[in-house]
């Protein structure tokens, strides 16, 4: 009987694993382990149903976690994404720098990763929780089954509707390991400004900064969008996670950023001054949404349908240095249901960078998101997924020969 190894999650990380695995080793036997019904259900909620699955910019500064341990993942032979997915058939689509299978849907991504398994010889048992492994001094046991090996990658907190409910942590803690605090990331953040209630739909460009009392925490640039009772959007999901512990937070939108002050006064004085008998409303809503208009009219107490004629130059000073600074009090984050990922995890430095395996247990190896690192919107969390599943099935599958 050949050797046996165990993927414990039939996620992003689980699949690209059990490939390698079998790509490096083609004598073994491999299960997955999946708790729900069908493998790779997270991948099918990314980027919109396209599944953004990675980016051309792979700088450090969008990845956070252990500077080291990332920097060796990012360097690895099995870094380069867009030529794994080749591999199996698929082009990119490049959209500001953002790489989506061409087809434009994130099953084009499953379906190749599921049947390349399936033709490898993978055998994949879905509805099959692992809650337990035991170990001997020569095997590992799961749900009754024997194997030499484990990787486990069933995934971190956030969306646990896509399986990820944080039940495999344990798996690793019960061998030692440590697991930092977890927090929700790529998330919206909700306020506790009641006046933004009239916003809910509204979205736009701006620059965004977030702060902890008079303490700059980070700063993004893009689209953001006013939800029920929240903000979200890319800048909002990639600052959410310099919430962590943090208190009165609020986020402060320049929503003209590429306008100075100066030219943003110059202007609304000339258009009020050649319209003095439209309402002011008006002239607000050729920089911005109606709605946001009147939301900036209501901090600065005007009135709607007051006249361009009637409006002072104070008033306008106002509204420039509202529409420079537009303030939001955040109460906190969203939460884990409404997270992409998780910040927290299995402590990287228990974990070789180099194969992804335990440095506690020999024959365990880690990989995707249960781990302590996590990275921006854009892509970031699905490379490091492939990325380090890669690594850890082409190390399993050399530990096993």
């Amino acid at each position: 009987m050949g050797k046996r190894l165990a993927v414990v999650g039939g996620g992003a990380s689980g699949l690209c694993a059990a490939i390698e695995a079998r790509f490096e080793n083609p004598d073994i036997d491999i299960t997955i382990f999946e708790k729900m019904n069908k493998p790779c259900k997270k991948i099918l909620a990314t980027g919109n149903g396209r599944c953004n699955f990675s980016n051309k910019d792979l700088s450090p500064a969008h990845f956070y976690g252990d500077k080291g341990f990332l920097r060796d993942l990012l360097t690895s032979p099995f870094a380069d994404s867009e030529g794994f997915f080749r591999s199996l058939g698929i082009l990119s689509y490049e959209e500001d720098e953002r790489l989506y299978p061409r087809s434009q849907q994130a099953s084009t991504i499953k379906d190749a990763l599921v049947n390349k398994a399936i033709s490898d010889g993978v055998i994949i048992k879905t509805d099959c929780a692992v809650t337990e492994i035991k170990k001997n001094k020569y095997s590992f046991f799961i749900n009754g089954e024997e194997f030499d090996a484990v990787i486990i990658c069933g995934g971190g907190k956030a969306s646990s509707v896509h399986g990820s409910d944080g039940s495999c942590y344990k798996l690793l803690t019960d061998f030692g390991h440590t697991l930092t605090s977890l927090h929700p990331a790529l998330c919206g953040l909700t306020v506790g400004d009641k006046d933004l209630n009239l916003l809910k739909g509204v979205r736009a460009e701006c620059e965004a900064r977030l702060y902890s009392g008079n303490t700059l925490l980070g700063c993004e640039n893009g689209e953001i969008q006013f939800n029920d009772k929240a903000i979200s959007g890319i800048p909002i999901m990639n600052l959410s996670h310099l919430c962590e512990n943090k208190k009165n937070l609020y986020v402060s939108l320049d929503l003209c950023p590429e306008i100075d002050e100066k030219e943003l006064t110059e202007h609304i004085k000339s258009s009020a001054t050649n319209s003095e008998n439209i309402e002011f409303e008006v002239v607000l809503n050729g920089i911005v949404n109606l709605k946001l208009g009147y939301a900036l009219m209501n901090r600065c107490f005007i009135k709607p349908k007051t006249m361009c004629g009637n409006i002072s130059n104070q008033q306008i000073k106002n509204v420039v240095s509202m529409l420079k600074a537009f303030e939001i009090n955040i109460n906190s984050t969203k939460g884990f249901d409404s997270a992409q990922v998780t910040k927290g995890g299995i402590k990287t430095d228990e974990i070789s960078s180099k194969t992804m395996m335990s440095k506690i247990v020999d024959g365990i190896f880690v990989c995707g998101e249960i781990l302590d690192i996590h990275g921006d919107c854009g892509g970031y969390n699905l490379h490091l997924a492939w990325t380090t599943g890669r690594i850890a099935g082409s190390s399993a599958g050399s530990f096993l020969k």
